[in-house]
């Protein structure tokens, strides 16, 4: 008996540990440099400087990336639902805001889920290829695939106190017939420009069209999860 109960306690130990969750640490609300906001077993990968909320002063955006391996569920098509299970490394965007006067960072928001990690680009390998400040707006770019291929571009400004997707771009082609449709996302205006054609022969082969963007508020990153998580119209993934 004793050794029956022995067993059923081992057992349970095992599944909780197999179902623990990942706790990413939470990043330090004020600091000096990247390296200061860096937790342990946790690398900087990426990081720019520019300015964020038009103060004149160069804020601060870094993708950290944890040093281990881990099972990791992500989601797509809705926003909320797991369905897509990879072996790799979490990431984590911060930006922090820099105040002019003391030169000390001030954290304005941690994301744990936007940044792609390096096994979802497929056989090209890494997806992320670029952080960058212009026009007081945060820029992400991600690219992946094999013979076909796709681009995302996202473009984030922070007003009233938030973090607000103002454009976005998908680009998805073939390598090597250059077959093509790209889609040019316009959230302040409410504007779709859509080109469908040939990625080498834009001026003569291209079809360009524009329509009415339709969506009930403008996304944020606390409501538009990640690349991929927002069905933005019938079969059309952002």
């Amino acid at each position: 008996m004793k050794v029956f109960c022995f067993y059923i306690l081992m057992l349970c130990v095992q599944i909780g540990f197999a179902q623990k969750t990942f706790i990413f640490p939470k990043i330090k609300a004020q600091g000096a440099s990247a390296e200061q906001f860096t937790p342990v077993n946790w690398t900087v990968i990426d990081q720019v400087y520019g300015d964020l909320n038009n103060d004149a002063s160069d804020d601060l955006a870094v993708v950290f990336e944890f040093n281990k391996t881990i099972d990791e569920t992500r989601v797509y098509g809705d926003n909320n639902t797991d369905i897509i299970k990879e072996t790799q490394k979490p990431r984590i965007l911060a930006i922090f805001f820099k105040n002019k006067s003391t030169g000390v960072y001030s954290l304005s928001t941690q994301n744990n889920d936007f940044i792609l990690r390096s096994e979802e680009g497929g056989k090209l390998g890494d997806p992320l290829q670029q952080i960058a400040i212009k026009d007081q707006q945060l820029y992400l770019r991600f690219q992946g695939g094999s013979e076909w291929r796709w681009e995302l571009g996202y473009t984030f400004k922070f007003e009233n106190k938030d973090w607000f997707l103002t454009s976005a771009i998908n680009l998805y082609f073939n390598q090597n017939s250059g077959d093509m449709t790209e889609r040019v996302y316009d959230f302040k205006t409410r504007e779709l420009f859509t080109t469908v054609g040939n990625l080498h022969r834009r001026d003569i082969a291209n079809r360009k069209t524009s329509e009415v963007l339709y969506f009930s508020q403008l996304r944020t990153f606390k409501t538009f999860k990640k690349p991929w998580a927002w069905e933005i119209m019938p079969n059309v993934y952002l």
